[in-house]
């Protein structure tokens, strides 16, 4: 009896070896940076951003996954500068610094505490407070993150198979949810390099939009 449970173990094994147990590659599972969501407000030249996104951390682009985890990251614009801006919006509290490069306020978070299709922005500048509401770009129709690489790939599948070796895939991608008047999605194929495969994907119909290498 033992013997027959051998054999058909062996037989068994042999079967996953060379014929039905071949498992395909799971790219979904190599991406390093979603950006999820994206809140807007904007009226009298003050204009607010709010990303949510999971990503590495340490990020890096170097064709390598890192452990994921949340983010959240809001910049403010102001019609005029003020000594301190102190913001308030779901589990964030507090003062934001200022970048002199993009003029604008910046402060993030590990997770905003909110989600939906809004949220309620408080902010502080130079004691003067106001309360604004940030809508969320998404609609019904757009897709999320995970199609859109599956368009990429469906649209160049020879990309994905030369950086697939022994079923694990040599590289990491990156896709973020892009709003210009619609919703689009940038997704990036980065290999050990740091040469970056970028694609512009149609947030509604997943087609390709535009392709081109960055190199890192």
């Amino acid at each position: 009896m033992r013997k027959f449970i051998f054999i058909a173990a062996a037989a068994c094994a042999a079967a996953c070896l060379f014929t039905g147990c071949k498992k395909n590659v799971n790219y979904l599972d190599y991406i390093s940076e979603k950006r999820t969501d994206i809140y807007l407000y904007s009226d009298d030249g003050l204009e607010i951003k709010i990303y949510k996104s999971e990503k590495e951390t340490p990020y890096s682009a170097d064709g390598i996954k890192g452990n994921m985890g949340k983010l959240c990251e809001i910049f403010v614009t102001l019609p005029k500068n003020a000594e301190t801006v102190e913001i308030s919006v779901g589990g964030i509290n507090g003062e934001m610094s200022y970048r002199a490069v993009e003029n604008c306020y910046y402060i993030s978070a590990a997770d905003g505490g909110f989600d939906g299709e809004s949220a309620s922005v408080t902010l502080v500048c130079d004691d003067e407070s106001a309360t604004y509401t940030a809508q969320s770009v998404l609609y019904d129709g757009v897709m999320n993150c995970e199609q859109a690489v599956k368009c990429v790939i469906d649209y160049n599948t020879e990309l994905f198979k030369s950086m697939t070796t022994d079923k694990l895939f040599d590289g990491e991608i990156f896709v973020r949810l892009l709003y210009d008047e619609g919703c689009y999605y940038f997704v990036g194929v980065c290999d050990k390099s740091s040469k970056i495969t970028a694609y512009l994907v149609d947030g509604e119909r997943g087609k390709i939009i535009a392709q081109r290498e960055i190199n890192g």
